[in-house]
């Protein structure tokens, strides 16, 4: 009997070793389990952490990038209601001296000079436009035009002035007080180095 308990024990003793042995096993399996989802968990995370930094990031540039683009927007608009401040200011200056310009003395000998030059264009059946308050001087500047022409009123001349057109060909010499400001207002904005980049 002894013999059967010794066999006995002996099994016992085996089948604990085993037990043993398989129970370290699969606890090692466990852990490498646990270790491989840990791992895969620190990677999902911080994948998803560079994801949301990545996200925050463009949306901080997109917002920024607004942001700059409104201020640019706004500083453009500031800048160009400046300048054409300036310019208005000029142009105005120069309108007012050509008001007073056409109430003096000289503006008559402008007018004369201006008609005088107008007959070089040798228009066999021309009109002379000037503004209604100049329809005063209309003789002076017939007798400075050099030959007969008709001397009419004209609402396209504000500031004063001369136009002498050609019935027959449709020509016409544009000597206005208007038409040189216009022409200078052009030449100002290309030429002034006021342009807004």
């Amino acid at each position: 009997m002894q013999d059967i308990e010794r066999i006995f024990a002996d099994m016992k003793k085996e089948i604990a070793e085993e037990s043993k042995e398989e129970v370290n096993a699969i606890l090692a399996d466990v852990k490498k389990s646990e270790d491989d989802a840990l791992v895969t968990m620190q990677q999902e995370a911080k994948k998803n952490a560079d994801l949301r930094l990545k996200q925050e990031l463009e949306e901080m540039h997109s917002e920024a990038a607004t942001e700059i683009s409104q201020v640019n927007s706004e500083r453009m608009k500031k800048l160009i209601e400046k300048r054409d401040e300036y310019v208005n200011t000029i142009f105005k200056t120069v309108e007012d001296q050509l008001h007073a310009f056409v109430e003096s003395d000289e503006y008559v000998t402008y007018l004369e000079k201006k008609a005088k030059q107008a007959s070089e264009a040798q228009f066999e059946e021309a009109v002379m436009y000037v503004r209604d308050a100049d329809l005063k001087l209309a003789d002076q500047l017939v007798k400075a035009y050099g030959k007969q022409i008709e001397v009419k009123a004209s609402d396209r001349i504000q500031l004063g002035g001369l136009i002498v057109e050609d019935k027959l060909s449709a020509l016409v010499v544009n000597e206005t007080l208007d038409e040189a400001l216009k022409a200078q207002h052009e030449w100002f904005n290309k030429n002034s180095g006021l342009v807004i980049k």
